[in-house]
Parts: C-alpha cells; structure tokens; sequence
C-alpha cells in the first residue's frame, strides 16, 4: 500500500489540475492595477515635463517592462526591459531627450521627456508587464506655448 501522502493523478485530471492553478495566478495578477494622474499633465515648450505612474497595490517592477507609447506600440516613446533601456526600441524624436525614474523599487516610475515640443501633446499610455500580465495607464499630455505679442 502507497503512503497517503502519495498523490497520483492521470494524465487529464494533471493538465486540469495546471490549468486551474494558471487561472488562479492570472486572477491574483490582474489585480495589480496601472495608476496615472487623473487630471492632464501640463508642459510648456522648452522646458521640461515628467509623466508618472506606478502599480497598485506596490509591487517590484525592477524586472518588469515598463513602456510609454502614444498611438504605437513601437517605436514607443520609451522602453525599459531586461534591467536597462531600450533605445533601438525608441522613437527617433525621443532619442536623447527622455530619463527614467524608478523609485525605490515599489512599482513607482516616471519619464522625464526634456525640452518639450508642441508635436508632443497627446495621450501617452504607461504600460507594466510581467510575463504575460499585462497593465496600463493613460496619460493626457498637454502642451503650452507662449506667444510673443506684437509691440505697435
């Protein structure tokens, strides 16, 4: 007689078994939330703006991807994956101009995007991913520039 500890299942019953346990991990998952300012961020030419976001509840994201994008996927505005920054995933227009911010390792990231253009107003999308989790924010950007009056 086998000890009761002993477990044995066929076949079926080890794949059902899996895929309920592959559920379950995808609903623990998919409780973890993207967070982005409500209100739209407001930037002025020339100058510099940062576009925050982070997950909730705080999770590590050290070895996660973090990318924002606006109506593309890629090229994205920005890529971090694999620990470092993906640049030759990253829009030409934004080479040179954009900083990463990871703070403390608790899920809260930010992009700093340096001298500020008027073709970067827009939406930007913040987006995680782990494995095949996957989660995002949107960000509404909005750009200001001052106009010089004319002097009579």
């Amino acid at each position: 007689m086998e000890p009761a500890a002993a477990l044995h299942l066929s076949r079926p019953a080890s794949l059902l078994l899996l895929l309920l346990l592959l559920s379950l991990c995808a609903l623990v998952s998919a409780q973890v939330t993207v967070v982005g300012p409500t209100d739209p961020i407001l930037a002025m030419v020339g100058e510099n703006t940062t576009l925050r976001c982070c997950l909730s509840p705080e999770e590590n994201a050290e070895d996660m991807e973090v990318r924002w994008f606006q109506s593309q996927f890629s090229p994205a505005v920005f890529v971090y994956k694999g620990g470092r920054e993906r640049k030759e995933e990253q829009k030409e227009e934004y080479r040179g101009r954009t900083t990463f911010v990871s703070k403390d390792s608790r899920g809260s990231v930010a992009l700093i995007i340096h001298n500020v253009t008027a073709e970067d107003n827009g939406i930007y999308q913040c987006y995680f991913q782990e494995g095949r989790s996957c989660n995002e924010a949107i960000l509404h950007l909005v750009v200001a520039e001052l106009l010089e009056a004319e002097v009579y």
